[in-house]
């Protein structure tokens, strides 16, 4: 015998429309396509991409990092984690995190670094606020963010431009042996 299933065809609209996710996309922005310093006579390999300000982004932007660096083992990792903390603080801190909102993540290889730019869409309204390592208290959740960043990477640092805020860090490149 048959089994008969019914839809509720507005509850699967519903729940189709909240489902569409939104895609990365390239961008042709200088300032993401950009390392915030370098030698220019010196070649660099880039890649930046917008990303729906979504928490379930992150593993995109994960990916595509690996995909990037290729097979380095725990510098990949390291890069892969530091971007990651970066790009979920734009979500909980900015207007990144709002409906609509978008993240700009770039990854130079340059010569004798990595590079990682994560660029949000500036303070919610109404806030003013600078990423900078808060005092570490064991007793709250959260705040060990940057302090991670600071701790495993060459350089970071920041940078408010046009309403944005760009957090970027840098990973050097171990010489090879000969």
């Amino acid at each position: 015998m048959a089994q008969v299933i019914e839809v509720d065809v507005n509850r699967f609209r519903a729940h189709k429309a909240q489902s569409v996710q939104r895609l990365p996309r390239r961008t042709s922005d200088p300032r993401a396509n950009t390392p915030i310093a370098t030698n220019t006579a010196q070649p660099q390999q880039a890649a930046a991409v917008i990303l729906p300000g979504e928490p379930e982004q992150a593993a995109v932007m994960r990916r595509r990092i690996r995909s990037r660096t290729g097979t380095l083992g725990s510098m990949t990792e390291a890069l892969v984690l530091l971007a990651d903390e970066l790009f979920t603080n734009a979500l909980r801190h900015t207007r990144s995190g709002e409906p609509g909102g978008e993240v700009t993540v770039a990854l130079f290889k340059l010569p004798d670094r990595f590079q990682v730019k994560v660029t949000d869409q500036g303070p919610r309204e109404g806030e003013h606020v600078f990423p900078c390592p808060r005092p570490l208290d064991a007793c709250t959740e959260g705040g060990f963010g940057l302090h991670l960043v600071a701790s495993e990477s060459s350089r970071w640092g920041t940078l408010q431009e046009s309403g944005r805020t760009t957090v970027w860090f840098e990973i050097d490149r171990r010489a090879r042996r000969t």
